[in-house]
């Protein structure tokens, strides 16, 4: 076992092991599949950004929530708080992310998924999942 820290910064165990080339070249051809396949869902080189990625699929993991924008931010980890705030916009700007007034606090302001974004969001899911499945062959 060795240690590993996640994105979140929790230290866990993983296992170390090798793998065949098979393996990693299936894996290589999956990974490739499936970033090809964000971007054909996206289109905009824009959203061809692992920032984006992290963003929209972590909101996924809680897509009826509204968020503020600085809950947002911590979604984006690799990046400043100002840039940040630029991708929000930007993704608001081409309605994946919807923007309301709190209801709560009216000086606020919540930020949702759109319904497009929460269904790309899951094609891509579908499709990477399957594009990682092992071969039939083993």
């Amino acid at each position: 076992m060795q240690d590993a820290v996640t994105a979140q910064g929790e230290r866990v165990k993983v296992r170390k092991k090798k793998h065949s080339d098979r393996k990693r070249r299936h894996f290589v051809v999956a990974l490739t599949s499936s970033d090809q396949y964000w971007g054909e869902l996206f289109g905009d080189n824009i959203f061809y950004d692992l920032n984006y990625s992290d963003l929209f699929t972590r909101m996924w993991l809680n897509a009826d929530k509204a968020y503020r924008k600085t809950d947002l931010y911590a979604f984006m980890p690799k990046v400043s708080q100002r840039t940040a705030a630029k991708y929000l916009q930007q993704a608001i700007d081409r309605g994946l992310l919807i923007e309301k007034q709190d209801d709560e606090d009216r000086r606020s302001r919540r930020i949702t998924m759109s319904s497009d974004l929460r269904q790309r969001i899951e094609m891509y899911l579908d499709y990477s999942i399957s594009a990682f499945e092992p071969p039939a062959n083993g």
